[in-house]
């Protein structure tokens, strides 16, 4: 037991966590559909094509959740069902990150130049869209228990004050009136600390060494 039992408990944990995220199961099906479809030509699947698939497979699911959360929001979506899928959406948008950039999953890494740029525009998404998943939270299910400007309650002021938490800026007029919603705002500025200053920083392109011609 060279790593004690703390860690292998909890890296199994995290192995665990992966299975129950969604994209994964995008990515096995993409996966099993491109094997079937070589297997019938009767060729031999290569690790290019998986990755290909693979990758559609994940835009197809950032598609789909941003989809989902615009719906949610555009027909004013306020049911327990709907805040745990957003509430699912956010854990599971943190810990694909925390997965693949800071844990090490079991896949290799590549470093070529379109998988550092495509890593890094799913990083700006991924925060993109846990600041509107924060907003829509704010509007739809928390605005009973926020102080709004003006008592002025729609879309542009959520996404201000889910930007303005993120980044610790002024409130300008929104207070938190209940304990419940100050956890909700300290959960943002944890996710904001965690994606900045563990996770960003091993998503941003080096393309440092590359051959130029």
């Amino acid at each position: 037991m060279t790593n004690g039992f703390i860690y292998p408990l909890f890296d199994s944990i995290i192995r665990f966590l992966c299975y129950c995220n969604l994209v994964e199961f995008f990515k096995f099906i993409a996966k099993l559909y491109t094997e079937i479809s070589f297997k019938q030509r009767e060729e031999i699947v290569t690790k290019d094509a998986i990755v290909k698939s693979c990758n559609i497979a994940i835009d197809i699911f950032q598609v789909s959740k941003w989809s989902v959360l615009f719906l949610l929001w555009y027909y004013s979506v306020d049911s327990l069902f709907s805040r745990i899928v957003v509430c699912y959406f956010l854990a599971t948008n943190l810990f694909t990150y925390f997965y693949y950039h800071v844990w090490g999953s079991k896949y290799q890494k590549r470093t070529d130049r379109d998988t550092l740029n495509r890593k890094f525009l799913n990083a700006i998404l991924a925060i993109s869209f846990y600041i509107f998943c924060y907003a829509y939270l704010f509007q739809i299910h928390y605005s009973h228990m926020i102080k709004w400007p003006d008592d002025l309650i729609d879309s542009t002021n959520a996404i201000y004050l889910s930007v303005a938490n993120a980044f610790t800026l002024t409130y300008g007029g929104f207070s938190p009136l209940t304990q419940k919603i100050r956890i909700v705002f300290m959960s943002e500025l944890i996710t904001t600390f965690l994606f900045f200053t563990v996770i960003i920083t091993n998503s941003i392109p080096n393309h440092i060494g590359e051959l130029h011609e």
